[in-house]
């Protein structure tokens, strides 16, 4: 909260950032999309920890691991959250304290595409319709052709629809694209705040 004392007095830019980003080199992200879509699994992951044989369902967990963007040190703080639709009310409490959105799905499990578009976006643009969104599709190893299996495209298609700053897919078996999400999720970060920090200094410059 800002209080202006003096309207002679000008708020100085490096005042308007630290208000944008108390601490800029930490990112806090969290995790959301249907159970079993392996969300814990890309988590665990990006930190070295290694994947559990089965499933175990989630209620909070949370991660976090350093991480180089453009020459930059970061934390990366990962909150894994529910996959289960009626906890709405304990996620709600921390959307309001995180910077970005991962939405995931399983590219092996069209029900939860189906639910990115019916029950996650909604749920999270009541709470903030500004906050970045990455959309992610996990399990592209079990992806095969010829079948229901949700393909780049229509993931590309959806991410066009809710407005999301990118579409990655990855394979936490695999280890593959998993760093690249995370990458994504410091820039669009950034990108979010210096537009913010931007904003705020028009508006006190006037």
């Amino acid at each position: 909260m800002i209080t202006v004392v003096d309207s002679s007095h000008v708020i100085h830019p490096s005042l308007v950032t630290m208000v944008v980003s108390v601490d800029k080199y930490t990112v806090q992200c969290s995790l959301v999309g249907d159970g079993m879509v392996g969300k814990s699994s890309i988590a665990k992951v990006f930190t070295g920890q290694a994947l559990d044989d089965g499933y175990i369902a989630t209620t909070e967990d949370s991660y976090s691991a350093p991480m180089s963007v453009a020459g930059d040190k970061y934390t990366l703080s990962i909150l894994d959250l529910s996959g289960q639709h009626d906890y709405d009310k304990v996620r709600r409490q921390d959307y309001r304290s995180n910077d970005i959105f991962v939405v995931c799905f399983s590219t092996v499990d069209r029900e939860s595409l189906e639910s990115v578009q019916d029950f996650w976006i909604p749920e999270i643009r009541q709470i903030d319709r500004k906050r970045p969104i990455i959309l992610v599709a996990t399990q592209t190893d079990l992806r095969k052709e010829d079948s229901d299996h949700i393909t780049a495209e229509e993931g590309r298609n959806l991410a066009k629809q809710i407005g999301a700053f990118s579409y990655l897919e990855c394979s936490a078996a695999q280890k593959t694209g998993v760093k690249n999400v995370f990458e994504q999720v410091v820039m669009a970060t950034l990108k979010c705040r210096k537009r913010r920090s931007s904003l705020i200094k028009r508006v006190f410059s006037r």
